[in-house]
C-alpha cells in the first residue's frame, strides 16, 4: 500500500491530534479524510467536460466558424459615442 510521510512542527501535530480525537479517528484517518475533502473541493472548482468524438468535432467547428455579427450590434458600434459628440 502506498505511503505518505510528512514533516511538521509539534504544534501542528498537536492541533491535528486534538481534531482527530474530537472526530474519534486516528491521526492517519483524520489527515487522509481532510486532505481528500480539500482535494475534491479544489478539483470541483475546475469541472471537466467530457466530449465524445462527434461532440468534439462540432465544438471545434463552432470555434473555427466565422463570426456573424448581428446588424443591430454593428449599427450600435457605428454610432459616435455620446461623449464624443
Amino acid at each position: 500500500m502506498p505511503q505518505v510521510n510528512l514533516r511538521t512542527s509539534s504544534e501542528r501535530l498537536a492541533v491535528i491530534d486534538r481534531a482527530a480525537a474530537i472526530r474519534g479517528v486516528s491521526r492517519t484517518e483524520f489527515v487522509l479524510r481532510s486532505s481528500e475533502a480539500a482535494a475534491i473541493e479544489i478539483l470541483n472548482e475546475r469541472p471537466v467536460i467530457a466530449l465524445d468524438d462527434e461532440a468534439w468535432d462540432d465544438f471545434v467547428a463552432a470555434l473555427d466558424a466565422p463570426v456573424e455579427i448581428d446588424p443591430a450590434v454593428k449599427a450600435r458600434y457605428a454610432r459616435t459615442p455620446q461623449w464624443d459628440r
